[in-house]
């Protein structure tokens, strides 16, 4: 079987000969956790595909298809000033955005190109039409070699999601303002953006097969949602229905959403807007992934295994994977860790994680 074929069946409910075995949300988010794993033993020559082959993954994420999502033409990127070890600076969307001087963090989006009706007005053109420019120039080519790969293939990814993407046209404050102060705007911001991936994906498909398209919302905290499940199923449900029907039409089987945080009650939400699969499911706040399958049968689970007990004992490692086998014999999961591994997580510790999920998963 397949990488390809073993992924989709695992998420549709056919057949597969054991789960897929990738690293999903296993990679550390920081530079200084290699560097830390390098005191421990692992070579100074190695990198993120050094880890990948020692632990034996069968791959990461698939082969990924990039388009631009957003803005097109894209801006142009400046420094705006300096305050100390805080720079401020116009990101590729337009955005204002803050990062401080020799930190792994991301960046914090303070503001949106787009705040009012007459910034939406002056921006809007980069956001319809362009569609040839946005994907790859040999996109005929990539068709060819997604196909021979033998790995899911997807497309998406930040910043395509309907809350997420917003985020970044317009900043967090003002979007959640703009729900209720100029309910016109946004639906017509919400159709623009839909229309735009309805047409890039569906031109990807023209010369690639689609296996899933990754949607990235990260739009709830360990609270529950940003927005409330009325507000998600008044603006955003319709746009999800539309999308996934015009690009699930084309062949493609599979959608994932993307949001951190506590996404239990948005979860039938996305069900009902053609999502099948929900990823990382963080645990930090105390959800157990267990109780996510026994109320959602069929929802896809990607992840929900706690990253944070690499940092310990091997007795709270072996507690954590012994979820594993009962959510693996209901199906429509794939184990992977909540998030990416801290940079307080021993080379050691994750070798033993990866050891012991990968006898579970083969047998």
């Amino acid at each position: 079987m397949t990488h390809r074929d073993r992924f989709v069946n695992v998420f549709t409910g056919g057949a597969v000969d054991r789960a897929p075995f990738i690293d999903y949300m296993g990679k550390c988010n920081y530079n200084s956790c290699l560097a830390r794993w390098k005191k421990e033993g692992l070579a100074e020559s190695a990198d993120w595909d050094t880890v990948r082959e020692i632990v034996g993954f069968d791959y990461g994420r698939g082969f990924f298809i990039s388009a631009e999502l957003l803005f097109y033409p894209l801006y142009e990127p400046e420094v705006v000033r300096r305050e100390g070890d805080k720079i401020y600076s116009r990101n590729k969307w337009g955005g204002l955005e803050l990062r401080q001087e020799g930190s792994e963090l991301m960046p914090l989006t303070l503001e949106g190109a787009v705040k009012d009706r007459r910034t939406w007005d002056a921006a809007r053109e980069r956001l319809a039409g362009h569609t040839a420019g946005r994907l790859p120039r040999n996109i005929a080519d990539m068709g060819k070699k997604a196909a021979e790969s033998g790995l899911p293939v997807y497309t998406g990814d930040l910043p395509g999601g309907f809350f997420g993407g917003l985020r970044e046209i317009m900043g967090f404050e003002n979007l959640i303002f703009m729900f209720y102060d100029d309910p016109a705007l946004l639906n017509e911001i919400l159709d623009t953006v839909c229309e735009l991936w309805i047409g890039v994906y569906t031109e990807i498909q023209k010369h690639v097969k689609l296996d899933y398209l990754f949607i990235w919302e990260d739009m709830c905290s360990k609270n529950g949602p940003l927005i409330s499940p009325a507000l998600f199923r008044e603006f955003l449900l319709p746009r999800y229905k539309r999308l996934t029907d015009a690009v699930r039409v084309n062949g493609c089987p599979l959608f994932i959403v993307d949001s951190d945080g506590d996404v239990r009650v948005l979860a039938p939400l996305w069900q009902e807007g053609g999502v099948n699969v929900v990823m990382p499911w963080e645990t930090q706040f105390g959800l157990d992934i267990t109780e996510v399958r026994r109320e959602y049968p069929s929802l896809g689970i990607l992840g929900g295994l706690d990253k944070h007990v690499l940092e310990f004992s091997r007795d709270m490692m072996d507690a954590e994977l012994a979820k594993v086998p009962y959510l693996l014999e209901r199906g429509y999961f794939v184990p992977s860790l909540d998030h990416g591994v801290t940079n307080d997580v021993p080379w050691a510790n994750y070798l033993y994680f990866y050891d012991k999920l990968r006898q579970i998963i083969f047998g």
